[in-house]
């Protein structure tokens, strides 16, 4: 039903109605990514039901304040017939792929299995997260590359979160498991005894070092692996914990290694542990490259 009888005055106040609506709708989503103190999942939720309002808004607008429809039906006979058509046959097209990413958007924010900073994998993609939205997801990985993951391939990927809520953990056997886990997706499993006490001990100084600080961080953990010669090995290792010795102020804690492996190299994996993962950004790689300056002396 029009708004008045005049078609033009109609056309003023949908148009005006619809920048008004932008206007608001622009001023709230950004009053939402503004807020600090509100967690990400909760915005992802009002950001929805802001736009879902808004569509449907305009749409009332539309097709009840402006008979359009009708009156170039009237002009044009058989005009609704062919828009409508053309509509659905776009939609057709169109909505599989936007409906299932939208879908699976919606799971992302119900089911949470990682938030923004995270340290990710997503199938092959290996980074922090950066953006979660309805229909994609973006991963930054170690090479400051930008990936894009449709939330359809998210939902549909093996994750493996290596960054873990401390608030969710109850004592150190239930730390020590989740913080594995991420280990065990990655690389092959350890059953030496006496290496599995090493790093139990290791695992034990962070959690009491964390566990008890009321500001409940969240821990990201970084593993990654090098090879090194059996030459000079012993000395090696050395320069190798005095070069731990000097990261762990930048990262927050003490990088740790362990060898898991021989054959023609020893097989040596780090561990790096940060409350901000984007230590990893930046100092990970210039630690990297000085181990492997070490292993090639």
């Amino acid at each position: 039903m029009a708004f008045t009888d005049n078609f033009y005055l109609d056309l003023i106040i949908v148009a005006i109605a619809t920048i008004v609506l932008l206007l608001f709708y622009k001023i709230i989503s950004s009053i939402v990514k503004r807020a600090k103190k509100l967690p990400e999942k909760r915005k992802l939720i009002i950001k929805f039901t802001l736009r879902i309002v808004s569509v449907l808004i305009f749409l009332y607008l539309l097709i009840g304040g402006l008979p359009l429809f009708e009156t170039l039906d009237q002009l044009y006979p058989g005009f609704s017939t062919i828009i409508t058509s053309s509509v659905s046959i776009a939609i057709a097209f169109a909505s599989s792929g936007i409906f299932e990413n939208l879908v699976s958007g919606i799971a992302l924010i119900i089911l949470n299995p990682f938030e923004l900073e995270d340290i990710v994998s997503i199938g092959d993609a290996f980074g922090a997260v950066r953006k979660i939205n309805l229909t994609k997801t973006i991963i930054e990985t170690f090479d400051n590359i930008f990936i894009e993951i449709s939330n359809s391939d998210v939902i549909s990927a093996k994750i493996v979160k290596y960054s873990l809520k401390l608030e969710n953990i109850k004592n150190f056997l239930d730390f020590k498991q989740k913080i594995h886990q991420a280990e065990k997706e990655g690389f092959p499993p350890i059953e030496e005894e006496d290496l599995e006490r090493v790093k139990e001990l290791n695992l034990r100084h962070v959690f009491e070092s964390t566990f008890k600080r009321k500001d409940n961080p969240k821990i990201h953990n970084f593993v990654f692996q090098m090879e090194f010669d059996f030459p000079q090995f012993r000395n090696k290792l050395k320069r190798v914990d005095q070069l731990c010795d000097e990261y762990e102020e930048k990262f927050g804690f003490r990088p740790r290694y362990h060898i898991f492996g021989m054959d023609n190299f020893i097989k040596v994996r780090f561990r790096l542990i940060t409350f901000d993962s984007n230590n990893f950004f930046k100092f990970q790689p210039e630690f990297a490259e000085k181990v492997y300056q070490i292993i090639q002396k």
